[in-house]
């Protein structure tokens, strides 16, 4: 399992993530009579937590600036994040793997920026028997995070199934 820590700062450290989901519309005589119409919905996070990919929505993350325009667009300034939606970690939640990676059971988590939260499992994960002081920690304050200084975990895995080809480094 890996968890990359993104600190962004665009256009300043007053930043928000929107999470943006393209989602059929239900056919309608008036609206949409063929049937062909999607909406884009877009939903600000407010609150730090823990959040998944859900490649059908074609769901992405934007991190956006509100008090900064695009002179073009006129909407706010903004980079957009797809965390890859791969398989989370497979050890049972009671196991000790698990409990010592928390992080590892969402694709991507927002939190409010502190100096000392470098770490998605924690600063001491092998000394551990629970992920302390990692994001799960983090997530928990629910600290506001509207126009805040945020930072991004977007965690991803890559499920290797070992062959006798991979004997005995496996």
């Amino acid at each position: 399992m890996f968890c990359v820590r993104i600190d962004p700062a665009v256009d300043g450290h007053q930043n928000t993530v929107i999470q943006q989901e393209s989602l059929p519309a239900q056919i309608d005589a008036r609206t949409n009579p063929k049937g062909n119409y999607y909406e884009v919905r877009e939903t600000p996070i407010t609150t730090s937590g823990g959040f998944d990919a859900a490649p059908f929505n074609n769901r992405v993350f934007k991190v956006q600036n509100w008090d900064k325009k695009n002179p073009i667009s006129g909407k706010p300034v903004g980079y957009k994040i797809i965390t890859p939606p791969t398989q989370k970690l497979l050890a049972h939640p009671n196991s000790l793997q698990a409990k010592r990676a928390l992080f590892a059971s969402r694709h991507l988590w927002v939190t409010e920026h502190r100096d000392d939260e470098l770490y998605a499992a924690g600063r001491y994960t092998l000394q551990s028997t629970v992920e302390t002081g990692g994001v799960s920690d983090a997530v928990a304050r629910n600290d506001d995070i509207v126009q805040k200084d945020v930072v991004i975990w977007s965690c991803f895995g890559l499920t290797h199934n070992p062959r006798i080809e991979d004997w005995p480094v496996m």
